[in-house]
């Protein structure tokens, strides 16, 4: 029986952040493919973020959540082949993100990087929808409260205090006023107001898509 149910208290695993963080690498992946022909410094300058942020994501999963979950799993074949999975289709996307990074300082780039990147929005596609259907699930009926904050904490400490400045604003282009407050109602109040007030207008007078995140 489960007892949440019954109390109406929260679940452990809060997904608000994950689905906040995958739908800001999709929205980067349409803009970056559009960039990449009509605005390379735009392209070089959202590319550092995306791939800052890809990496940074994907290395608390693999610190945090995924050794977890296998110790979990142990005897399920079947959920413990969709963990490795997961942790294949991290290699495969590092090794794609690797190769667009080799080639930014080339002469050919332009030739060669619509490929490139079209290999890398097919990999972190398809790992996103794999990790939302099956993994996602998972984490929210095995994980504790304190096994999960160990992942949310991985995070928050490699983005760090002045990291947050521009990781929020970034997290939050393009999102509609729902998923801007369901994301805010989960950081300090304080944070909600230097949010408004200073980092959100400052990224956006530079940020490199100039209000096109939310078109």
């Amino acid at each position: 029986m489960d007892t949440r149910a019954q109390t109406g208290s929260a679940p452990p695993v809060d997904l608000t952040m994950m689905y906040a963080i995958h739908r800001a690498f999709r929205r980067d992946l349409r803009l970056l493919e559009t960039a990449q022909h009509d605005d390379p410094a735009a392209f070089r300058q959202a590319w550092r973020l995306f791939r800052t942020y890809l990496t940074i994501h994907h290395l608390a999963e693999d610190h945090s959540l995924w050794p977890v979950l296998r110790t979990k799993l142990a005897g399920r074949e079947e959920a413990l082949g969709m963990l490795q999975a997961m942790e294949s289709e991290h290699a495969q996307l590092d090794a794609a993100v690797e190769k667009v990074d080799a080639v930014l300082g080339q002469d050919d780039r332009e030739r060669v990087l619509p490929e490139l990147m079209a290999d890398v929005a097919a990999c972190l596609t398809d790992h996103l929808d794999h990790e939302e259907a099956q993994a996602l699930p998972l984490l929210e009926s095995e994980l504790t409260a304190a096994e999960w904050q160990v992942f949310v904490t991985e995070q928050r400490n490699q983005v760090g205090i002045k990291g947050a400045s521009t990781f929020f604003p970034w997290l939050l282009d393009g999102a509609s006023e729902g998923e801007r407050r369901d994301v805010l109602e989960r950081v300090p109040a304080p944070l909600r107001l230097v949010y408004r007030v200073v980092w959100r207008p400052k990224y956006e007078r530079s940020s490199p898509w100039k209000g096109k995140a939310a078109s």
